[in-house]
């Protein structure tokens, strides 16, 4: 029998490498948050523009389908009740939750100078997470599946879904803090600490108060529910996206600009006053008779005290930059964080003058409250987040790409976007309250408050351009850049961030 003698070289057949399910490699689970974030920034961008259609012609769109099952009729509805609620939940759940836990996966490691423990872990979460963002963005259109309230309309089996993502994420995380050598570590993961401790004990409190109102165990009146649904929204903004984002910021500065941080202490005291006040600001969205005075003006308070932290956290990264000025002119990571600080000051600012009496009295059952939120979510959190995409791709990407004019567009896109909308509905507001405070009637306020709303589609889509520009960007440095590898010396990286 004629013997092929090539057939009998072993390394003609590369043994078959049998791979996991879920990849152990380092970096996995930041780069599947941060490419999901992308995925959710385009989706919340298109869903917000859908937001202010409606906002414009609520009755030319909305759309009912009904259709026959077997427990009954089944109806999907597109309206601006929907739209809003999907907009707000793949904002704040899909493009800023997943860019804030792409971003604690990719900074902690590089901080504690150690891998991340349980790197499959916190690949199931992002897993798990985005799997339960998708079911619950698809069941706020069925009415009879969704829950009520602003950011808790998810069902329950999938809120189920969300606290197991959470818990892994957060076993991820303290398994890698705990771990470490450094018993006082960088102070962005005294951010990311209380921001991933905050969502799951907050997200797990309000899915607690809907699993024993549908047990009838335990059930808030509808007013309660509503006053619950409040502080949970606004204690997600102040104690976790501003968590993310302060702690995103104090590690990309630095590192881009290649200057230790300025001052320990100041860096510190900052996070302790913004723990503080972030911790008890929530309280002044208990609006109702009763809540005792005492209660809401305690939050009032701590809303108008949160401008010191805010001063804080600025001043120590701008004295940060020092010598290091023209990168802020030039495109890249910085930038995108100086104007994030920027909209961290004007929201803090914003944020004060509401709280006051007569201001609140004025605006406060107007759009004012949005256009302030839009300044925290499509500024301060957003910006942040780009800054460390900017930063972060090319490292997780193995790529040799920084510095184009698709970053440069974006920023602008992104920062003119933000402003945009977030001025649009805060003059919108003033206005608004005047013509209540006049008594002027509903069609003469819908008049006026129209030309607003126009501002504000431009800034929608002005930040949906930037999501398009920035998936671009990442798309084309992942299909056309140049390889390239980069080495990571633990003190190099520890130093710069943690001095």
């Amino acid at each position: 029998m004629a013997v092929n003698p090539k057939k009998l070289r072993p390394y003609d057949q590369p043994p078959k490498v049998r791979r996991p399910i879920l990849p152990r490699e380092p970096d996995n689970a930041a780069t599947a948050f941060l490419v999901a974030a992308l995925v959710w920034f385009l989706t919340a961008s298109g869903i917000g523009l859908l937001w202010v259609a409606y906002q414009l012609f609520p009755d030319q769109l909305t759309i009912h389908l009904s259709m026959p099952t077997l427990s009954g009729v089944l109806s999907f509805e597109l309206s601006p009740a929907t739209t809003a609620s999907g907009f707000w939940n793949s904002l704040v759940y899909g493009w800023l939750g997943n860019a804030g836990l792409g971003a604690i996966f990719f900074i902690t490691p590089r901080v504690l100078g150690r891998r991340l423990a349980g790197e499959t872990m916190a690949s199931g979460a992002a897993a798990l997470w985005n799997v339960g963002l998708i079911a619950g963005l698809t069941a706020i259109y069925v009415p009879q599946l969704a829950g009520s309230g602003a950011l808790t309309e998810f069902p329950l089996p999938v809120a189920g879904v969300l606290l197991l993502a959470l818990l892994l994420a957060n076993t991820a995380f303290w398994r890698t803090v705990l771990a470490s050598a450094n018993r006082l570590p960088y102070v962005s993961i005294w951010y990311f600490g209380v921001a991933l401790v905050a969502l799951l004990g907050l997200y797990g409190l309000i899915s607690l108060a809907q699993l024993l109102s549908v047990v009838k165990v335990f059930s808030l009146s509808p007013a309660g529910m509503a006053l619950a649904s409040a502080f949970y929204g606004r204690a997600l903004e102040t104690l976790c996206l501003s968590g993310m984002a302060i702690g995103t910021l104090y590690y990309v500065i630095p590192r881009a600009a290649a200057n230790p941080l300025y001052s320990w202490g100041l860096a510190m005291l900052g996070w302790l006053v913004w723990l503080g006040f972030s911790t008890l600001a929530p309280l002044a969205s208990l609006v109702d008779v009763s809540v005792p005075f005492a209660i809401t003006q305690i939050g009032n308070v701590a809303t108008f005290l949160l401008v010191l932290p805010a001063f804080l956290v600025v001043l120590n990264l701008l004295l940060s930059l020092s010598g290091r000025w023209t990168l802020v002119l030039s495109p890249g990571t910085v930038p995108f964080a100086v104007v994030a600080l920027t909209f961290l000051v004007a929201n803090a600012l914003l944020a004060a003058i509401g709280s006051l009496g007569s201001v609140h009295a004025l605006v406060g059952s107007t759009e004012w409250g949005v256009g302030v939120r839009l300044f925290a979510l499509l500024g301060t959190a957003t910006l942040a987040f780009l800054a460390l995409a900017d930063h972060a791709f090319p490292r997780l990407l193995r790529r040799d790409w920084g510095g184009t004019l698709l970053a440069e567009a974006t920023l602008w896109a992104a920062f003119a976007g933000a402003a945009l909308a977030g001025l649009a509905l805060i003059a919108g507001g003033v206005v608004h309250g005047s013509l209540l405070a006049q008594a002027a009637t509903q069609d003469d306020i819908n008049g006026f408050v129209f030309w607003f709303r126009l501002g504000l589609g431009a800034g929608m889509g002005l930040s949906a351009l930037a999501a398009a520009i920035v998936a671009l960007n990442v798309f084309l440095m992942y299909t056309s850049a140049r390889p390239a590898e980069y080495a990571i010396t633990t003190d190099a990286v520890a130093a710069p961030a943690a001095q």
